[in-house]
């Protein structure tokens, strides 16, 4: 970095010719005291320091002032760090200390836990969390009115909407898929001397406290199904059917076009669940190859898959 001078070097810092030793660096040179710290002021002890913006910082101020510090505990990031799909940057380590939120695989340090919580939420997916049914109508009034727009119609049917814990939801479910589900479709079956005479549907069944994009995710998803059974679809496989109903909840988060629906679809899209995330590839395929409205028409009138 230093240099003797041979000629008559100008100093980028005052500007005047420099007699005697000078300092080379950054693509111009310097009077030894005019090389200095962007972040302290002072001129540098030894041959080291870091560059920002085309300005020189002594490697602690560099530390202190300009590098990227952890989401989790606020030190400054050295060396290797993760960044995680939000963005946020975060130190190696805590990848293995913090549970993930069950709902954006965001990192929750034991400070940000909800205390008597048995669901990891992160304080982000808490702030739009969906906790009654005056929050959750008007979403899904949207969910329907996007379906009604793309050509899934319910005969005027009246749907009822709830929210419930994850003991409700089992029961509603019958267990089936329930530790994946986070909706169900209620329904009501009519019998007459014990023999089952129709199914009259409800409507659907969310879980309580879910983020508001994710919700309107799984009530697109759950009214799939009742599509399915009002146009009489009743022989699809479970694959199929959770494909089908699966694609509706993609295709709403693609339109939606937020940083949270994408983070949800791209998950649909990498799901290696055999039902859930093979059936969605398999129908989604099947749309891109004939189209979209001719698969539902195609549904609506051979009651199965093209």
């Amino acid at each position: 970095m230093h240099g003797m001078n041979t000629g008559q070097p100008v100093c980028k810092g005052c500007r005047q010719a420099i007699q005697g030793k000078y300092i080379q660096a950054l693509g111009a040179t310097w009077h030894p005291d005019h090389f200095v710290c962007a972040g302290c002021g002072l001129p540098f002890q030894s041959n080291s320091f870091q560059v920002h913006e085309a300005l020189p910082y002594h490697p602690e101020c560099y530390l202190r002032l300009i590098a990227p510090r952890c989401a989790y505990c606020g030190k400054p990031l050295q060396g290797q760090y993760l960044v995680d799909h939000w963005g946020q940057k975060f130190c190696r380590e805590h990848q293995g200390q913090f549970p993930s939120c069950a709902y954006c695989g965001r990192l929750v340090s034991p400070q940000q836990r909800e205390a008597g919580s048995a669901v990891v939420r992160c304080p982000v997916c808490r702030t739009t969390a969906i906790e009654t049914i005056d929050e959750a109508r008007p979403l899904y009034s949207q969910c329907v009115r996007w379906l009604n727009s793309h050509g899934l119609r319910y005969n005027n049917l009246k749907l009822s909407l709830e929210l419930c814990d994850r003991a409700r939801l089992a029961i509603l479910l019958q267990d089936v898929h329930s530790s994946h589900s986070l909706g169900a479709t209620t329904s009501a079956i009519y019998t007459q001397n014990g023999r089952a005479m129709r199914t009259e549907i409800n409507g659907i069944a969310i879980l309580q406290g879910l983020p508001a994009t994710l919700f309107q995710g799984v009530a697109v998803h759950e009214l799939g199904h009742v599509w399915l059974i009002v146009n009489g679809i009743s022989n699809l496989s479970s694959r199929a059917e959770e494909g089908f109903c699966e694609l509706l909840s993609y295709r709403y988060y693609l339109d939606a076009n937020t940083p949270e629906s994408l983070y949800h679809s791209r998950n649909k899209e990498h799901n290696q669940d055999p039902i859930y995330g093979e059936g969605f590839r398999g129908v989604h395929a099947i749309s891109e190859a004939v189209g979209f409205q001719r698969l539902l028409e195609t549904l609506r009138t051979t009651k199965d898959l093209p």
